[in-house]
């Protein structure tokens, strides 16, 4: 019996999950309580998605199995694996609570934690392991990544550090040291680790697609796509590859073929999740007609799709048929249930822009967790102002939340004027000549890759320290509000959620929109044409035009952009920069700040 359920254990390991549960399926006819082949059965049927039929047997195996911690630690796997992260921190710590020093356990619990953001027992579970064995690679390569989500860069790269000490041939902390060093603006030495993970493992995808990030972010536009075809060759399914060359082929210049690939891999392969970001992609790239052909097929090949009647309700938007947008919506909803957001916030634009005012305020009336926190808020603004709210008002407080503020002239230079002229010259190296990316707001213009705050220009550097110094006065000086949505978060401290700089030529803009990853927003003003300064609103920025097709407010403020200040406000401000027309470039250094 011992080699073929070891035949059985090299199918699964093999992917072949089938095979293996036809063969332990003939072992178990006739040994109907042998324990391994019931635990090796329930692995298999779990990545066969046979859900119950793993539940049973992961059951019966336990009953049987002289080593019932083991038993249970892969039980957590099969919950893991089916979004169960409840149950599955319950087996984990069933089996801890047998067995203390089961490792694998403790890692599988790390690693639920961290999926579910509870950073705190997650970084628990992973001194457990260090405690026990300190060069423990995958335990110091899973602390780097709960350091890096929670802000603190010099832990995680610290953590990487001591994870490849310990074994220069593991794959994954040099590609997630490569992906810091990124985030840090260290570019030869992500492309150096990123170089090394793609040598060690050429046939892993994610080291050739994070390869490809950091060459995309040095504007190695040949290399970047040389890296990412690399990525679609070994996962030629994945969305996120797909997404991420289209956009870098776009930014290029590449005009329609920039979704060529895309286009093919979804049509020749039917896959619903491509055809949603083919939509996405046809949409921001001005093709509505061919955007909803894509969200269609996607929708024909999963009718349970969420992402596809949410586009769908989009262009709806767009071409003026509220009605249709609300019923496309409404399906989101049904599909995505209660706590999908995206599916929420898109039925509540569609029930805002149809006047069904107060449908909406009941969907809207809910607590949004973080990510989505930003977006609610913007929303709620939009119908309390619809509906005459007086929270609107007190959420909107546009004179005491969104201000000028002029930075200190940074040590080194003689003004302020001749440090935005160096910094506009650092700023023009980082932009290429290509269009403007497909994700962000802006038309007519370009923006930079990157954390730019991360950069190690000094002028760059500079530019952090003031802005850092400028959003401190700027907390300061806000109002104290524990209840308010937004002043209730202020702790005196923020760190950076994410920076760039922008460029815009004559006729360009940004369309209203929201910083769903901010808490606090701003553009500090590099250089500004004359004709925007002598005008009256075109280049300024618009504050409370809600960015929803359909919908047409007035704007609440505009505010005049003067170079050396910066316009700060809370990130669910709706907001928008008028299109202006002057020979010279309008550069500014945007950036989100979350509480610290």
């Amino acid at each position: 019996m011992m080699p073929t359920l070891q035949r059985a254990a090299g199918l699964l390991q093999a992917g072949q999950a089938g095979e293996a549960i036809s063969l332990l399926d003939r072992v178990l006819l006739d040994h109907p309580g042998q324990a391994d082949a019931l635990l090796l059965r329930a692995m298999a049927r779990s990545r066969a998605g046979e859900d119950e039929a793993a539940t049973a047997d992961f059951a019966a195996a336990s009953r049987h199995h002289p080593q019932t911690q083991v038993v249970q630690n892969n039980l957590g796997n099969h919950h893991r694996r089916a979004g169960r992260l409840d149950a599955a921190v319950r087996a984990y710590e069933t089996a801890l609570a047998q067995t203390p020093d089961y490792l694998d356990a403790w890692m599988n619990l790390a690693l639920c934690h961290a999926a579910m953001a509870a950073f705190e027992p997650a970084e628990a579970a992973i001194m457990a392991v260090l405690l026990r064995q300190p060069d423990h690679v995958a335990a110091l390569n899973e602390m780097g990544n709960l350091k890096r989500r929670q802000g603190d860069l010099a832990a995680a790269e610290d953590a990487f550090d001591r994870a490849i000490a310990g074994d220069a041939s593991a794959p994954f902390p040099l590609i997630n040291r490569g992906a810091l060093l990124r985030e840090l603006g260290r570019l030869d030495a992500s492309r150096a680790d990123l170089e090394a993970a793609c040598r060690l493992v050429p046939g892993l995808a994610e080291a050739h697609a994070q390869l490809a990030h950091t060459l995309r972010t040095q504007r190695d536009v040949t290399g970047a796509e040389l890296a990412y075809r690399r990525a679609l060759a070994l996962a030629p399914l994945d969305p996120g590859y797909h997404a991420d060359l289209a956009s870098l082929l776009s930014e290029a210049g590449r005009g329609p073929s920039a979704l060529a690939t895309l286009e093919n891999a979804a049509t020749t392969s039917g896959d619903a999740r491509l055809r949603e970001v083919l939509a996405r992609a046809l949409l921001r790239s001005g093709r509505p007609k061919d955007a909803r052909a894509a969200a269609e097929a996607a929708l024909t090949r999963d009718p349970a799709s969420v992402e596809a009647p949410i586009l769908l309700s989009e262009l709806a938007l767009r071409s003026g048929g509220a009605a249709d947008a609300v019923a496309q919506a409404r399906r989101a909803w049904v599909s995505g249930g209660p706590a999908n957001w995206p599916a929420r916030h898109a039925l509540a634009e569609a029930l805002l822009v149809s006047k069904a005012w107060q449908e909406a305020l009941d969907l809207l009336d809910a607590e949004a967790p973080a990510p989505h926190l930003q977006k609610h808020l913007a929303l709620q603004s939009v119908a309390w102002r619809l509906a005459d709210d007086p929270r609107y008002r007190q959420l909107c407080d546009y004179d005491c939340f969104a201000r000028k503020l002029k930075i200190d002239t940074p040590a080194g230079f003689e003004s302020l004027e001749a440090f935005n002229a160096a910094l506009s010259e650092s700023i023009r190296r980082l932009h290429a000549d290509g269009a403007a990316p497909l994700e962000q707001t802006l038309f007519g213009g370009t923006q930079s890759p990157g954390r730019l705050w991360n950069s190690d220009d000094p002028v760059i550097r500079a530019l952090a320290a003031a802005l850092e110094a400028l959003a401190a006065r700027y907390l300061a000086e806000l109002p104290v509000d524990n209840d308010h949505p937004f002043l209730g978060r202020n702790t005196g401290r923020a760190k950076l959620a994410g920076a760039w700089s922008v460029r815009l030529r004559s006729g360009g803009g940004h369309v209203d929109h929201v910083h769903p990853a901010g808490w606090v927003s701003a553009s500090y003003y590099v250089q500004v044409p004359e004709s925007v300064m002598a005008g009256e609103r075109a280049g300024w920025l618009r504050l409370g035009v809600p960015g929803l097709p359909g919908l047409a407010l007035p704007a609440e403020r505009y505010i005049k952009p003067e170079p050396g200040h910066a316009i700060v406000f809370p990130s669910f401000f709706w907001h928008g920069v008028e299109a202006f027309e002057s020979d010279e470039v309008r550069v500014t250094a945007p950036f989100d700040l979350v509480p610290d």
